[in-house]
């Protein structure tokens, strides 16, 4: 089956949509366009179980496969307290709740943004002061 072109937009609705159809809970999207080359997106969710997480993962490999996507990377499938799969633009971490706790993505990249920005702000120079030579 010749995979069909999927933008990182199209892959990231059919994850969440298979995470969401696999009763994945509190489902969140980061936006990483243009903060980093890792990724367009990463896509978070949490599982109640093993055999849940499991699950989920499968349910979003199934369904990218029906789009002729094979997952470029899967990570942590036998322990299954936190999987990673990649499709390339979109990452999906499938977490168990004291494992998304812990690593706390969502806060990680928020701070991750806040810093750059700061970074940025600190390289501006300040404006002239009305009779400071230039």
């Amino acid at each position: 089956m010749k995979p069909e072109e999927l933008t990182s937009e199209q892959k990231h609705a059919i994850i969440v949509a298979a995470a969401e159809d696999k009763k994945a809970n509190y489902v969140t999207s980061l936006d990483l366009r243009g903060r980093t080359v890792i990724a367009d997106y990463f896509v978070i969710c949490t599982g109640t179980s093993n055999i849940h997480i499991r699950a989920i993962a499968d349910g979003i490999m199934e369904e990218m496969e029906k789009k002729g996507h094979r997952r470029e990377l899967l990570e942590g499938y036998s322990e299954a307290t936190w999987i990673l799969l990649s499709y390339g633009d979109v990452i999906t971490h499938i977490f168990a709740e004291t494992q998304r706790e812990y690593y706390n993505l969502e806060k990680l990249w928020s701070a991750s943004a806040a810093a750059s920005s700061d970074d940025v702000a600190d390289e501006v120079p300040e404006a002239p002061v009305d009779g400071d030579n230039i």
